[in-house]
C-alpha cells in the first residue's frame, strides 16, 4: 500500500462535495445569496461540462478577502448566518475545474478578474469591465475525474441534470421572493424567474 499524495487526496475529497453540475450551481447560487444578490444569471455550455457561469449583483468580494476567497476555512462554524463555510465551495470547485472569478464592490473603481489554481490560490489577475457583484466561471468540469464525467455519457442523463437544476432554482424561488434568476443553456433560456411575482416560465430544454 502507498499513501496518496496531497495533490490526489484534495480532488478526491472535494468530489464528495462537487458531485455534479447541480452541486456546482447550488454552491455558487448560495454564495450569491449570501452576498445579498437580487439578480442571478446562471449560464451553462454543454450541460455545464464546458462552462458553468454564475453572475450576480451582490456586494462583491472585498480586496482584503480576495487572497483567501477560495481557501477553505471553518470560521463560519461560529456564525451560521450564511449557507456555507467561507471559501469551501470555491475551493472545492477549483479542485475539479478551471476557475475564474470577476468581482467588484461598491468601493472599487473597476472590476478585477482572477484566475485560480486547483488549490484556490490566485495565478493571475487583470482589470475587467463588469459592474458591481461577482461572476464565477468554472471551465472543463471534472477534467481530472474522468470517471465522474463518464457518468454523464448519455443525453438522457445530461437532460435529467438540467431538470434537477431547474428544480433547484424553483426551490430557491420559493425561499427568496425578491431575487430574479435567469437560467440559460447553450444560449437558450431554460427558465426565467422573477420571484417578486412568484412566476416562472419554463422554456426550451436544449
Amino acid at each position: 500500500m502507498k499513501q496518496l499524495s496531497a495533490a490526489t487526496v484534495r480532488p478526491l475529497s472535494n468530489s464528495q462535495i462537487i458531485t455534479s453540475v447541480t452541486s456546482v450551481v447550488k454552491e455558487l447560487i448560495e454564495n450569491s445569496l449570501d452576498a445579498g444578490a437580487t439578480s442571478i444569471d446562471v449560464r451553462l455550455e454543454n450541460y455545464g461540462f464546458d462552462k458553468i457561469e454564475v453572475q450576480d449583483n451582490g456586494e462583491g468580494i472585498k480586496a482584503v478577502d480576495v487572497p483567501v476567497m477560495a481557501i477553505d476555512s471553518h470560521e463560519d462554524l461560529r456564525n451560521l448566518a450564511t449557507y456555507g463555510f467561507q471559501g469551501e465551495a470555491l475551493g472545492s470547485i477549483c479542485s475539479v475545474a478551471e476557475v475564474l472569478i470577476t468581482t467588484r464592490t461598491a468601493d472599487d473603481d473597476f472590476s478585477t478578474q482572477y484566475v485560480l489554481d486547483d488549490s484556490g490560490h490566485i495565478l493571475s489577475q487583470k482589470p475587467s469591465h463588469l459592474g458591481q457583484g461577482k461572476t464565477v466561471t468554472a471551465l472543463k468540469l471534472f477534467k481530472n475525474l474522468p470517471v465522474r464525467k463518464q457518468f454523464y455519457s448519455t443525453a438522457k442523463k445530461c437532460k435529467d441534470e438540467l431538470k434537477k437544476i431547474q428544480a433547484l432554482l424553483t426551490s430557491y424561488g420559493i425561499l427568496k421572493h425578491d431575487v430574479r434568476i435567469v437560467f440559460v443553456h447553450n444560449k437558450d433560456t431554460v427558465r426565467r424567474c422573477h420571484l417578486r411575482t412568484r412566476k416562472s416560465f419554463p422554456e426550451l430544454l436544449g
